[in-house]
């Protein structure tokens, strides 16, 4: 029988384009089901939060139903892709039956993109003059909860063997940190606070503490997953990315787009960052500079990171349709996810267990400059 891979999951956050997940998770899914991974540990931030969630949430209930033990994981991997996909059957029900004016506008585009339609053009001078309303997956979440989550946090408080450590996000705008509400703690609050963007002029309030959006601390986090996969000896880690690293042609003009690009700046920045410690201690280790830790401690490993996406594709969607879940463009971007872990996939699996697939080294020299200082002593010289 083939080795069983345990990987950790790392879903981001991008507003109805976390679609592209559902569709990334629904083929990765099926490699659970057929025995082939493991999921020991998932987070989210935003719609990643969202999607995390969901796939935990149908995990909790296929390890409820009954069956042989031999088909336990074909039973929670099912389960886990018909919650995801009711999870945007819901998004796609409400937007549609609530009157979104964006959802009519992206149906009669060709090619998904309406920024230039009298939709995106009124909300843009809407933006200008008036205070912003809620936008986005936040303004779903109530029939979400209610109708494709009912059960959490009690769901996630009943240990479960073979259910992954769930991981989800928010930001502490009072203490500049980031929060962290893992199995038992995401309640439907955490999930609040975790899509609340700042845009919309709200916070979400847990106990004495102020929210917004996840992504802005770590969309998504990543060092909790590598703590995970410390505990279980294993060293995988599949990131499924929805905001281009790289964007072509002109700045952003609009109230809207100027927004939107800056938060894909800041969120993929706390991405960079986290990938860029993983890597230099990936380095260190390598080079035997990392002494293990004391006994009874788990021992310091390589983290393999693997990357899923469709920057090319994702970024010629502009900025309005992150707000607009047709059913026709979520089944599309839930196709475009398929795809491109079709073509991903073979790479990361060749990988598991051994090396990275995801080259983060070229990444990070260009994102965070790290090479600067030493080019400009080659420089001097």
């Amino acid at each position: 029988m083939a080795k069983t891979h345990k990987i950790a999951l790392a879903l981001q956050g991008g507003g109805v384009h976390g679609a592209f997940t559902w569709g990334v998770l629904d083929a990765l899914l099926a490699e659970v089901a057929s025995g082939a991974l493991e999921i020991v540990a998932v987070s989210g931030a935003s719609s990643g939060a969202l999607s995390a969630t969901a796939l935990s949430y149908g995990f909790h209930q296929g390890a409820e139903q009954p069956g042989p033990a031999t088909a336990r994981s074909k039973r929670m991997a099912t389960a886990a892709q018909a919650k995801i996909r009711e999870l945007w059957e819901t998004v796609a029900r409400v937007a549609f039956w609530g009157g979104n004016p964006f959802v009519a506008a992206i149906g009669l585009t060709q090619d998904w993109n309406i920024d230039d339609t009298a939709a995106a053009r009124w909300a843009d001078v809407a933006g200008n003059s008036t205070p912003s309303v809620e936008a986005g997956l936040g303004s779903y979440l109530t029939a979400v909860l209610r109708d494709v989550l009912p059960e959490i946090p009690a769901i996630f408080a009943l240990p479960q063997d073979d259910t992954p450590t769930l991981v989800v996000a928010a930001t502490d705008i009072g203490e500049c940190r980031r929060q962290l509400f893992i199995d038992g703690a995401v309640s439907p609050d955490a999930l609040r606070a975790s899509t609340c963007m700042p845009a919309s002029g709200r916070t979400v309030t847990i106990g004495e503490q102020h929210y917004w959006d996840g992504g802005y601390m770590g969309n998504p986090p990543l060092t909790p997953l590598v703590e995970r996969l410390r505990e279980v000896d294993a060293e995988d880690l599949v990131l499924v990315t929805l905001n281009p690293l790289h964007r072509d042609g002109p700045p952003p003009k609009g109230t809207r787009q100027v927004q939107d690009r800056l938060t894909e700046v800041t969120f993929n920045a706390s991405l960079v960052h986290e990938v860029n410690t993983i890597e230099t201690i990936n380095r260190l280790i390598s080079a035997g500079m990392i002494k293990d830790p004391p006994p009874g401690q788990h021992p310091y490993r390589r983290v393999n990171l693997h990357r899923i996406h469709a920057d090319a594709e994702m970024s010629r969607l502009g900025v309005y349709s992150k707000d607009a879940p047709a059913w026709d463009f979520l089944v599309y971007l839930r196709d475009l996810g398929r795809e491109a872990f079709t073509k991903a996939w073979p790479d990361i699996q060749a990988t598991l267990g051994k090396t990275s697939s995801w080259e983060t080294n070229g990444v990070c020299d260009q994102i965070l400059s790290r090479k600067a200082i030493t080019t400009r002593e080659r420089q001097l010289v």
